[in-house]
This record gives C-alpha cells, structure tokens and sequence, in this order.
C-alpha cells in the first residue's frame, strides 16, 4: 500500500478564527446550506446554533435529554432537524431556537435524519424507517425490518438506501418493498453512496468495506482492516473513497473501472481510533481526527500531507464549510474550534 509522501510546508494558521464551548462531548456538527450558521449537537441532549461568521451562540437548548444523534438541515436552509436518544425529532427555527414541531419518531433513538431535495425528511430509528413532512406529519411508515438500521441517505435519483445487518436496502417512496436488496453476510455499520449516485459503499463490523458498481452491476470487497470501519467519506466528485478503520485511513481510486485489485493510499498517521473523517466539499483535501487529539490533514490529488496538528482532547467531530475554506472541530470535552486553511483553492 502506498503512504503518505510530501511535507508538512502547508501553512496551517494554528490561531482559530473562533472557539466556542459546549457542555460536553461533542457528537455532531452541520453548516447549514449558506454556510452563514453551524449547528452543533452534544452528548448531554443539547443543540445549539452559532454564527458562522464570529462564533456567537444564538441559542442552546437542552432538547433531546440522554443525548442528541442527528442533526439534518433543510435545503433551503430555513429548518434545522434534531434526533435524540429521547426516541424524538424536533424541528427548530434556526435563527430563534423556536420549535416548529415535536414528535415521537418510533421506538429506540433517532440513529439518522436526512432531507431531501424536495424537502421529504427520513428518520431511522430501531428498525424503522419513516419519512416526515416539514411539519411533523407522516407520510410513510415501512413496515420494521429484522434488524436495527444504521445507515440513511437519499440517492439523486430520489430512492432512499437505508443499511443493517446482511444488507443495503434501496427504497422508493410510496413502495412498501424495497425496489433492491444489495445482500451482504454480516453486520453494516456505516453507510455512503457517491455523490453521483454511481457507487454504494458500506463498512461492517467483521473490518471490511463492500462496495457496489450500480450500473455496471458489479462488487468488490476490501478486507483486512485492523477494526470495525465505522467512517466513509466521497470526494465531491466520486473518485476517490475514504475508509477509517482503527488507525489508519485508506483512500481508494473509484474512477474508471474502480478499486478492484488496485492498491490504495495508506495513512497510518493517527496513533488513536479514527473518530471523525470528511472529505472537503470543493477539492480533494481530507481530515480525519482521531482519539489521540490529532487532526490530519491531506491533498489525495496530488498524495502531499498538508498538515498534522495535536491538542489537548480526542477529536469527536469534524465538519468543511460548504465553501471548503474552513474546517470545524469538535472536541470530547465540548470545545469548538473553526479553523482557517491558508492556501486552499
């Protein structure tokens, strides 16, 4: 497998444009479309929404009481989505914190909340799939599969996949059945399509990726990680696929015919479990972060390590602004760091 080549001549402004602190660990972190409001969600049920621009706290509320697991913005950025271990979705006015709905979204905690395009919002929670209306009204149930789903993401096709144990699942709204049943033998604990819509990637727990080639029709394996891979991530443009597993981050070539028997980029710079990992929404710079409070930071186009940085906590959550020029840190002891990248482009 390849590493890491270059340097560390990236100039990295170690000072944050902004800190901010919350009251503990810190799950999830999400830019709203604009980029104009960061919305962050904590282990002890909080949410809050902060300015993008200088880091001011415009509300914090304590919403979902054992912890908050999802965080989803409108497409139109008007509505922010919170799911908890309070087995609830709340639907916020961003600016206010005001709530605009409530509900119990099924039996167990909210696991993911996503929107789509046109505004439908889906929710996993236990084994059951739902898709809401802005308001809270249901307009779908599907009846509870066998097993506890972990996965959820719209396709640009308007289908739906959902994951779980011995499958990927590809839903059409309306449908009782699942249009496609992709089948794989163990347990799936993460789950990314490209944003094309061309490859679905899945990570179980057995430390092993599945991939499959929708058009072509085809599969791959990669085995032999040294844990459960719990974190994927796409570039913009789909043809590179990032893989955190333990340690060490993979980065797979997906263009042409795809990965299958071909080496990847191998980056074992973390001495801690990867907690985060995120491709860049413009270029093809990735950060992972990890337990070992490291950030590291990569170009996959032209393989130079940009920059590595350590601080006094385990990172627990990174996010790009939707302009690629600043990336957003969580900590487990609830700091908030936006950080500038001098030399993007």
């Amino acid at each position: 497998m390849s590493g890491v080549t270059g340097s560390t001549e990236f100039r990295q402004q170690r000072v944050p444009l902004w800190m901010a602190h919350e009251n503990d660990y810190i799950n999830l972190l999400a830019w709203s479309p604009t980029g104009r409001l960061l919305a962050c969600a904590s282990a002890d049920g909080g949410v809050a929404v902060y300015s993008g621009d200088d880091g001011r706290l415009l509300w914090r509320h304590s919403a979902h009481g054992l912890g908050t697991t999802a965080l989803a913005w409108s497409p139109d950025g008007q509505r922010l989505a919170s799911g908890g271990q309070d087995d609830h979705i709340v639907i916020w006015q961003p600016m206010t914190g005001e709530q605009s709905g409530c509900w119990k979204a099924g039996r167990g905690w909210v696991e993911k909340l996503v929107w789509s395009s046109d505004g439908v919002l889906a929710s996993i929670t236990g084994k059951e799939l739902r898709l809401w209306d802005a308001l809270g009204s249901l307009r779908q149930a599907f009846e509870p599969l066998d097993s506890t789903l972990t996965g959820l993401e719209w396709m640009p096709d308007g289908s739906l996949l959902t994951s779980c144990y011995g499958q990927v699942s590809c839903w059409r709204p309306g449908k009782a059945a699942p249009a496609r049943n992709y089948l794989w033998k163990g347990s799936l604990l993460s789950l990314a399509a490209s944003p094309d819509g061309a490859w679905i990637a899945a990570g179980s727990q057995e430390g092993s990726v599945q991939l499959w080639a929708i058009s072509a029709g085809k599969s791959c394996q990669m085995s032999g990680y040294n844990s459960k891979v719990r974190h994927l991530s796409w570039s913009y443009d789909g043809q590179l696929f990032a893989t955190g597993g333990g340690e060490e981050m993979l980065i797979w070539d997906c263009s042409g015919e795809g990965p299958e028997g071909t080496e990847p980029d191998y980056l074992p710079v973390h001495t801690g479990t990867i907690t985060a990992l995120s491709f860049n929404p413009v270029s093809k710079w990735i950060a992972s972060g990890a337990e070992d409070c490291s950030v590291f930071l990569y170009d996959a186009a032209s393989r130079r390590q940009l920059a590595v940085w350590v601080d006094n906590e385990a990172v627990s959550a990174l996010c790009w602004h939707p302009e690629g020029k600043h990336l957003t840190v969580g900590y487990a002891d609830g700091t908030l760091k936006l950080m500038r990248l001098i030399g993007h482009h």
